[in-house]
């Protein structure tokens, strides 16, 4: 009997080409779509979940003074941890200078290097392919690589034993890591046993640095180790850093505290966005978009598969007349309907898993590697798509199955229009509702993606308070016979070079150079902290307010600043702010304009500017446009001349350019589903006006056969979908209006929605919609009518 059902099945999709066609296309394409989005998620949230003990394994967080929580905490944390109980162990992490990996003449720069202890195993059970994990890391000068960074710098993975230099010190290779195949926020080429682990001192509750971990003998809830944490913080920190009258539980409450708080690991890299993370976490605006996305491609996909499913289905009356007449039970049919429709998602399933996997062959070439998972890695989401196949399928197949089975067979056997036999209406209504919300899902998407991309163009004209063009930024070590002045005056010579300054930190570049300075009691500032030289400013183009840059000539002292305009505002001097004091210490020579700081979603903060050329790890140096490629060369002679090593450089828009692709990743990701999703609206469309022209075949034929053109049978025939796309498009402005200024809030700089958006996306609706139904509505409008009522 199934065999039958089956093989009856296969001929009903096969006679019915077009509609079959279109049913599988838009599942299978939609279901592909749903399948990317769930491998992205269902990857976020497999993070630290390699670690056997990940669940018993936390971060220690501080608050320090005003700087807010940050994922560092004082080195003195440590050596209290066995006032908490269940503590079982605990290591200290931190991140290793930039630098330069040497072999002999092969060398790297800029590696990320893990510097920590022998602990680190204990809580953390990364796998070894060659050493000991007990002893790799017992001893100074000892480093435990990455099989990848083994076969790059050696060529080969048996490298224990052997040593390489790190900022031209020797270290001994005593272990090798298998390449992390799974997810942690624990990024590195090598780790280094050479971790800065100060013995403990009252004087080090004032200062933070370096990443504390723990492991508990069983999972605890935070907020019990966040309580002992709070003693501790109560009787060792406060004793020393309080200076005002308040007391322990007061000074908690305040902004100057110094509190610590337990971090689950697991919670890192979904949900923490701390100061100093290890690495870059994930992105819950994302997330969060992607999965409305994902929901809605699934919801069109759907939509389309029930409303093709009865068009399909009520195409075949006189087929379901003749099974009644030969006998069979109402109860045979709905099988059959059921059947059909479980199929066809079967069919469409596997496409579109098919689909998923060249989708994320797709998005990774073009968006770097955004997913590195399969669902033939995961076992269990095949499960979940096999569950949804048969949800999926017999939602789509109720209404064919129990409505259609029910009608008589006289009518039917006649040739009559499913239509003429049942009152429809509620039919019609309810595929006209599914019409409906499925473009004003489209439309959402339109409006979002014409708003997305409106605020990157917005990003990209932003003002950053700096000129960042033909700027080259040189990594710098410097050493004890430079003479940075002579480097300075060779390199000033050369045609084509306009400026240079020698700096420990340039505009939107990533770093942990903060201060936090008390103006009170209660009252404390965060600074962004600038070493700079006298030629800083006029290198990069910043614009003075008040006051003067530093100068060549003048003495040097720690505590003359120059504040940014957010920085001013911070400390809050009135009047003219040069020449006064804050902080009891830090004596404003300038004021600049704010220039751009971090990224795009936080607004600039204070930033601070100081005079300093004993420890610069940064040459900027400003080219003229003209001749560039010639003056690059020149300046690299003149470097590796007196440098006695490699020019090394790239340009400070880089990291404009970096900053900004994070940004546009996530728009494009955008774009791809909306489009996809407006494909996946266009087949249902398609296939429902295909539909409707059947139905319709007997009216039009009486319109011509009274006297109407073509333009007004194609009139008549559009206008009913014309209605249904404007209710869409106005269901959808309420709600794209909430969820993009609810996305664009995320922005420190965000555009206004103005109506030219709107208008916009209503063009690019009705004209997509318009496109989709015109063959159709052309098509029925040159039929003869001769041929239409043949039957009547």
């Amino acid at each position: 009997m199934i065999s039958h059902y089956l093989k009856t099945s296969v001929r009903s999709m096969v006679k019915r080409p077009l509609l079959s066609t279109l049913n599988i296309l838009g599942l299978s394409v939609g279901l592909g779509c749903f399948l990317v989005i769930s491998l992205y998620l269902y990857q976020e949230n497999t993070y630290e979940k390699a670690f056997s003990d990940y669940d018993r394994i936390y971060r220690l967080e501080e608050e320090f003074l005003g700087l807010g929580r940050t994922a560092w905490s004082t080195s003195n944390l440590q050596y209290k941890l066995d006032e908490i109980p269940g503590v079982e162990t605990y290591v200290r992490v931190s991140l290793g200078s930039e630098g330069k990996v040497s072999l002999g003449d092969k060398y790297f720069r800029s590696l990320k290097v893990l510097m920590t202890s022998d602990k680190l195993f204990e809580v953390f059970d990364f796998q070894l392919l060659l050493g000991d994990a007990k002893t790799a890391l017992d001893g100074s000068g000892k480093a435990v690589i990455t099989k990848k960074f083994a076969i790059k710098l050696f060529g080969n993975e048996e490298v224990v034993g052997q040593t390489f230099k790190y900022n031209d010190k020797d270290v001994l290779v005593t272990g090798v890591l298998d390449d992390q195949s799974f997810k942690t926020h624990l990024k590195f080429d090598f780790i280094s046993s050479d971790l800065f682990n100060p013995e403990y001192s009252d004087n080090r509750w004032w200062g933070i640095g370096g990443y504390t971990y723990i492991k508990t003998s069983q999972p605890v809830d935070p907020k019990f180790i966040d309580e002992r944490l709070d003693e501790i913080s109560k009787n060792y920190a406060y004793p020393i850093v309080n200076s005002s009258e308040l007391t322990a539980d007061e000074w908690l409450a305040s902004a100057n505290k110094v509190q610590f708080f337990a971090k689950p690991i697991r919670d890192i890299y979904l949900a923490s966005n701390e100061k100093f993370e290890l690495s870059a976490n994930g992105d819950k605006q994302a997330r969060v978009t992607l999965s409305i996305i994902g929901i809605f491609i699934l919801v069109i996909a759907v939509i389309n598969f029930m409303n093709l499913t009865t068009a399909r289905s009520s195409q075949r009356t006189k087929e379901i007349g003749l099974r009644k007449v030969l006998g069979t039970r109402k109860g045979n049919l709905v099988t059959q309907f059921l059947l059909e429709s479980t199929l066809i998602t079967f069919f469409a399933a596997i496409i579109g898993a098919g689909l998923s996997e060249l989708f994320i062959a797709i998005l990774n070439y073009s968006l770097g590697e955004v997913i590195s998972i399969s669902i033939l890695g995961y076992p269990i989401l095949g499960l979940y798509v096999f569950l949804g196949v048969l949800v999926v399928g017999v939602l789509a197949g109720t209404y064919p199955a129990f409505y259609l089975s029910s009608v008589k067979m006289i009518p039917l056997l006649k040739g009559m229009k499913l239509g003429q036999v049942l009152n429809l209406g509620s039919a019609r209504t309810l595929r006209n509702g599914l019409v409906v919300l499925q473009f004003a899902i489209s439309s959402t998407l339109i409006i979002g993606a014409y708003f997305v991309y409106s605020q990157l163009q917005h990003l990209k004209t932003l003002d950053l308070g700096f000129d960042k063009e033909q700027v080259l930024v040189v990594p710098y070590d410097i050493q004890a016979n430079d003479n940075p002045e002579a480097i300075r005056n060779e390199l000033l010579r050369i045609p084509g070079v306009k400026g240079l300054s020698f700096n420990n930190r340039m505009p939107a570049e990533k770093s942990e150079n903060v201060m936090s300075t008390m103006l009170g009691p209660d009252e404390t500032v965060a600074f962004n902290v600038f070493q700079a030289d006298p030629y800083y400013a006029e290198t990069l183009g910043l614009k003075m307010l008040s006051g003067e840059w530093f100068s060549p000539n003048q003495p040097t002292s720690d505590s003359l600043v120059i504040l940014n305009e957010s920085g001013l505002e911070a400390v809050g001097l009135e009047g003219d702010p040069v020449g006064q004091v804050f902080g009891n210490y830090w004596r404003v020579i300038g004021v600049v304009e704010n220039f751009f700081v971090n990224n795009y979603r936080e607004e600039i903060g204070p930033a601070i500017i100081t005079y300093d050329q004993t420890t610069p790890n940064r040459l900027a140096i400003k080219l003229d446009v003209n001749d560039l490629q010639a003056t690059i060369s020149r300046v690299q002679s003149t470097w590796e001349e007196m440098r006695g090593e490699a020019f090394e450089y790239e340009y400070l828009d880089q990291n404009f350019v970096e900053v900004f692709n994070q940004e546009k990743q996530n728009a494009d990701a955008v774009l791809i589903f909306t489009i996809l999703a407006i494909f996946i609206s266009c087949l249902g469309l398609f296939g429902l006006a295909a539909f409707t022209a059947d139905q319709r075949e007997h009216e039009f034929g009486v319109r011509k056969v009274l006297g109407a053109s073509v333009l007004d049978i194609v009139r008549s025939f559009g206008f009913d979908f014309a209605k249904l796309i404007l209710l869409a498009f106005m269901v959808a402005i309420p709600i794209s209006v909430y969820a993009v200024n609810l996305w664009l809030d995320g922005y420190a700089d965000r555009i206004s929605l103005g109506v030219l958006g709107f208008v916009m996306a209503a063009i690019i609706s009705f004209g997509i919609a318009f496109l989709t139904i015109a063959f159709q509505s052309i098509k029925t409008s040159r039929l003869n009518p001769v041929e239409t009522l043949r039957n009547e």
